[in-house]
């Protein structure tokens, strides 16, 4: 992911500008998925927290109705097997892309996420210890579509 450097720049800027450069990223790698022929769903999420409650624990992510709906559509038709997430840390958040994969239907999600390093450690601890992270994309309503994975290290700070 692009990497930008340490400045004095506050940090809602600083964290504007490291969010910004995933949305790019996301959008580059969607289009290297679609010139290879694959559907590529990209995400645009309005909001994207560490969460360790009763109904749920993992990566939440808040998405638009209308994208929310095409989610659940390609989850209904395809079986997403594989995962490649992109990770960079600045300015004290984690920033994520997440591209869940569908091999055998050509299909590619691409779900940027973020969280604060310094708020999420018992979330963070909880998530390694259980040896799982549930990605959660969902709409406003609590509906949501989840993504399990077993491996969470990719979507955990190197230093934890």
């Amino acid at each position: 992911m692009s990497e930008h450097p340490a400045d004095d720049t506050p940090e809602t800027v600083q964290a504007q500008s490291g969010w910004q450069s995933v949305i790019e990223d996301m959008t580059a790698i969607a289009d290297e998925y679609r010139d290879r022929g694959w559907t590529a769903l990209e995400l645009h999420p309005g909001d994207s927290v560490l969460v360790d409650a009763e109904t749920r624990t993992g990566l939440d992510v808040v998405l638009p109705g209308p994208e929310y709906e095409d989610l659940e559509s390609l989850t209904d038709d395809c079986t997403f097997t594989a995962v490649d997430v992109f990770r960079a840390e600045h300015g004290g958040m984690l920033y994520l892309l997440v591209v869940e994969q569908a091999p055998e239907d050509e299909t590619a999600v691409l779900v940027p996420a973020y969280y604060d390093l310094g708020s999420g450690q018992t979330k963070l601890e909880q998530i390694r210890a259980d040896g799982e992270l549930r990605l959660f994309c969902r709409r406003l309503n609590d509906d949501y579509v989840e993504f399990v994975h077993d491996d969470v290290s990719p979507f955990l700070p190197e230093a934890l």
